[in-house]
């Protein structure tokens, strides 16, 4: 019996480093990633996150909620339109120098006109 539950925990410990492993890194500088029908990215020298839905092939929304996981702050959400709307360019954020070394976890869902559905992406996670 206890040589079983010992199997079990070291089974249940090396899922949770693969889990660990695998999880999308923190990042304590300027990233950008591509969520399918956009990008986002956060740039640490301005502290500004950003969001940009593609300008092609009909529309595409980039949807964002920053959530402050390390201590309370702003809980920003928005969506960024693409050029079909009339809207090029991203949509960016401030994180301001007041919520220095934030850690964040960003969700994000994305909607393409031509799929007619909205997909989850991420979590992604990052320090400001």
């Amino acid at each position: 019996m206890m040589r079983k539950l010992f199997k079990t925990a070291v089974v249940g410990a090396g899922l949770a480093a693969v889990t660990f492993a695998l999880a999308t890194p923190a990042s304590a500088n300027s990233f950008s990633q591509n969520v399918g029908d956009g990008v986002i990215s956060y740039d640490d020298a301005s502290d500004t996150f950003c969001a940009k839905a593609y300008d092609s092939d009909g529309a595409r929304l980039v949807e964002v909620h920053l959530v402050p996981l390390s201590r309370s702050g702003p809980d920003p959400w928005w969506t960024d339109r693409n050029n079909y709307f009339g809207a090029p360019g991203p949509w960016c954020k401030s994180l301001s120098s007041a919520y220095e070394d934030t850690y964040y976890r960003a969700e994000v869902r994305t909607y393409w006109g031509e799929r007619d559905t909205w997909v989850t992406r991420g979590p992604y996670y990052f320090y400001s």
